[in-house]
Parts: C-alpha cells; sequence; structure tokens
C-alpha cells in the first residue's frame, strides 16, 4: 500500500449540515427589519407580495412562506381582499406550543408557577398603589361568586383568573396582563389530572390577598400572594413520578 492510500481520509458517515438557514427564514428577518425600519405600527399594511419580492430579491414563493409564518408567531395577519397587515403584539401564539412543552414533565411546570409567583409577588406593590375604588368593588364581587360557588361545590376556576387579573387591571400594563393570562391558560391545560384544590380553600386564600392589599402592607401582600402559590406548588410536585 502506498503512502497516498494509507493518509486517505476516512469518509464520515452523515452528511454535514450546512450553516446557511432556507431562504424563507432570511426573508422572515427582512420583514421584521422592514417593519421596525419603516416604523410600521398594528394595523398598518404590508406591501404587496410582488413588491416585497423585488425588494428583497427573491422570488414570490419564498415571501408568501415567509409571510405565513410570521402570521403563526402572530406578527402578521391577512385581510382577504385587503392584504396583509402588521399586529398587534400578543403572546396568544404561544399557546400553541407552550403546554406541550410543560407537559413533558412536572419540572417544566413547576418553573411555570415559580414564575408567575414571582412577578406576582414582584408586582404586587406596585398593584396596591394603582388600584381604584372601582376595582375593589369588583375584586369583592369576584371573592362573593367565590364563596357562592364554593357553597354549591362548583369550579371557580374563572373566578380565579378574573381575581387576578383585576389585581393588575390598574397598571394599565397590557403586557403584563397578556402574560399572566398566558401563564393561567398554560398551567390550566397541561396541569396534572388530580383532584383540583378544595374551592373553600381557594376562596379563602384569595380573600386573604384582597385583605392584605387593603392593608397597604405590601410585605403582607406579598406574602399572602406567595402562600397563595404554595398549594399550587405541592400539587404540581405531587404529580412527579
Amino acid at each position: 500500500m502506498d503512502e497516498t492510500s494509507r493518509e486517505s481520509p476516512v469518509q464520515p458517515a452523515f452528511k454535514r449540515v450546512g450553516t446557511v438557514p432556507p431562504l424563507h427564514k432570511t426573508v422572515q428577518d427582512e420583514i421584521r427589519h422592514y417593519i421596525i425600519k419603516r416604523g410600521l405600527r398594528p394595523g398598518d399594511p404590508l406591501k404587496p407580495e410582488a413588491e416585497l419580492a423585488r425588494l428583497f430579491g427573491v422570488s414570490r414563493n419564498s415571501v408568501r412562506e415567509a409571510v405565513k409564518a410570521l402570521e403563526s408567531t402572530g406578527v402578521l395577519e391577512t385581510r382577504r381582499g385587503s392584504g396583509v397587515f402588521v399586529r398587534d403584539f400578543s403572546f396568544t401564539p404561544l399557546l400553541d406550543n407552550l403546554p406541550y412543552g410543560l407537559m413533558q414533565g412536572p419540572r417544566a411546570l413547576g418553573e411555570l408557577v415559580a414564575l408567575r409567583k414571582a412577578l406576582e409577588s414582584g408586582m404586587i406593590a406596585d398593584a396596591m398603589r394603582s388600584l381604584t375604588p372601582r376595582s375593589v368593588d369588583s375584586l369583592r364581587e369576584v371573592l362573593a361568586g367565590m364563596r357562592a360557588a364554593a357553597d354549591r361545590h362548583e369550579e371557580i376556576a374563572e373566578l380565579d383568573r378574573e381575581f387576578h387579573r383585576l389585581l393588575f387591571a390598574d397598571l394599565g400594563n397590557s403586557m403584563l396582563l397578556q402574560l399572566f393570562d398566558l401563564f393561567w391558560v398554560a398551567y390550566h391545560r397541561a396541569a396534572p389530572t388530580a383532584p383540583h384544590r378544595d374551592p373553600e380553600v381557594i376562596h379563602e386564600l384569595h380573600a386573604r390577598i384582597l385583605d392584605a392589599v387593603l392593608s397597604g402592607d405590601p410585605e403582607r401582600a406579598r406574602d399572602a400572594v406567595r402562600q397563595h402559590y404554595v398549594g399550587i406548588e405541592e400539587r404540581v410536585a405531587g404529580s412527579a413520578p
């Protein structure tokens, strides 16, 4: 065997994957940059498909694929007969995949609960300062509904959801409210099938939160929020194999 044969490299078992992203992915990035550079706002129209194709130097099919992908992530929306428009920001598209990821095990679900607990307890002092008398009345009405539903042994999950929305609504932070609601929906889609906590216990925990908020003591309010999540964390941890 000659020297050249002895030094011949071994052929790899798999073909090396290229690092160049698919063209439609590159076009997605270009469309995002275009929206930002042009200062387009929610509701503003995007240029027609053919014009974008000329602008980016790609085929109309690549633009079409990119637009569909951006629709699925909530960046764009197509209005039949009108064209493609920039969408308002929303966490809603994440719901398609977030619950699936959470169902991979109790650890991911527990991390979600811990994150929401940290956000709520961290924001409760600001929420207390912003809370209006009208919202306080609404929170009391929700608590009364919880009490009545608990007496009838009915599910109170939606009242729980509304209580937390009202608690932070006066902050005027729509992104925060969307994020809290995303967490709530994702948790209830992916939560273990074990029985829910006693509705009377849930009502009592929420009543303590409102009492603490109205006391004007931020630390007491933070502790009440944390205590609300203790039972949820125990339930998630108990679902582990």
